[in-house]
C-alpha cells in the first residue's frame, strides 16, 4: 500500500515532464535494427557484351538483418539530420544457369560466392510548415530537401575456376518530399512519416519511413516502424535496382 503514493507520483511526473527539454531545441541520436526482404538485380555491359542476373535467385544471396542510425538537431521549425545505412549480403550457390557478369561468364555448375554492399549515407533538412502548439498534443507538417550517397559494389568469386569480378557504383542522389507526425500527452507517444523520392535519366530513388514512438523515461524514446528504400542506378556499363523493406525497432535519445 506505502507503494502506490509513490507510484503515482513517479507516473505524475512522467507526465508533467516533456517528451523534450526544450520545446524550440532538440540534439538527440536514433539508432534502429532493420529486418529488410531483398530484392536486387544487376544488368553489366562490358565490351558489348551484356549480362543480367537477380541476386537472390540466381546466386542464392538470403536476407540480412542491419543496424542503422542518424543524429539530429531540430531548431524551431528547421531539422537536420545526418544517418548512415550500411547493408552486406552474400551468396554461395552452385549455378543453375550461366551468368554474364562484367564481360566473364560464370559457368552452370559451378560454385559461385557473392558479395553484395552498399553503404547510404545521408544528409537532411526539414522545413516545418505548420507546426502548431495544442497544448497536450502536437502535430508537424513539413518538407524534405536531401542527399543520399550510395556506394555499392558487387562482387562474384567463381570457386571452381579462381575467376573474381566486381564492379562498383557511386552517386550522390538529391531527393525532396514530405514529413508529418503527431503527439499526444506532451509528445510521450508519437507517430511520424517521411517520405522522399527522386527520379531523372533512368535513375530513381525513394525512401518510406513510418514509425510510432513512446516515452517511457524522460529523453529516451523507442520506437517501432517500415522502412522501405527502391534504388535504381543505371551508369555507363553497369544497372544495379535494389529494393528493400520491412519493419526495424529502434531507440532515440535526446535532450
Amino acid at each position: 500500500m506505502r507503494r502506490i503514493p509513490i507510484l503515482t507520483a513517479v507516473l505524475f511526473l512522467m507526465a508533467a515532464v516533456p517528451a523534450h527539454a526544450l520545446p524550440g531545441f532538440e540534439v538527440g541520436a536514433r539508432g534502429m535494427y532493420w529486418f529488410p526482404d531483398l530484392s536486387a538485380n544487376v544488368k553489366t555491359t562490358t565490351n558489348g557484351v551484356t549480362g543480367e542476373f537477380d541476386a537472390k535467385n540466381s546466386l542464392g544471396m538470403e536476407n540480412k538483418n542491419f543496424p542503422s542510425g542518424e543524429a539530429f538537431v531540430r531548431l524551431g521549425n528547421v531539422h537536420f539530420r545526418v544517418g548512415i545505412t550500411p547493408v552486406k549480403f552474400d551468396g554461395d550457390k552452385t549455378l543453375t544457369d550461366n551468368i554474364v557478369f562484367n564481360g566473364q561468364t560464370f559457368a552452370i555448375t559451378n560454385r559461385v560466392i557473392s558479395h553484395l554492399d552498399v553503404k547510404m549515407i545521408d544528409g537532411e533538412l526539414q522545413f516545418d510548415l505548420l507546426r502548431p502548439d495544442l497544448g497536450v498534443a502536437s502535430m508537424n507538417l513539413g518538407v524534405i530537401v536531401k542527399v543520399k550517397y550510395v556506394d555499392g559494389n558487387v562482387e562474384l568469386n567463381d570457386r571452381t575456376t579462381g575467376q573474381v569480378q566486381k564492379k562498383d557504383f557511386k552517386a550522390p542522389i538529391p531527393m525532396v518530399g514530405i514529413a508529418a507526425g503527431a503527439g499526444f500527452l506532451k509528445d510521450m507517444v508519437r507517430a511520424d512519416a517521411r517520405v522522399t523520392g527522386v527520379s531523372y535519366a533512368g535513375n530513381h530513388l525513394f525512401e518510406g519511413d513510418a514509425f510510432a514512438s513512446f516515452v517511457p523515461i524522460p529523453f529516451f524514446r523507442v520506437q517501432g516502424g517500415y522502412r522501405i528504400i527502391d534504388l535504381k542506378i543505371d551508369e555507363d556499363d553497369i544497372e544495379a535496382t535494389l529494393k528493400l523493406k520491412g519493419p526495424y525497432v529502434g531507440a532515440q535519445l535526446s535532450f
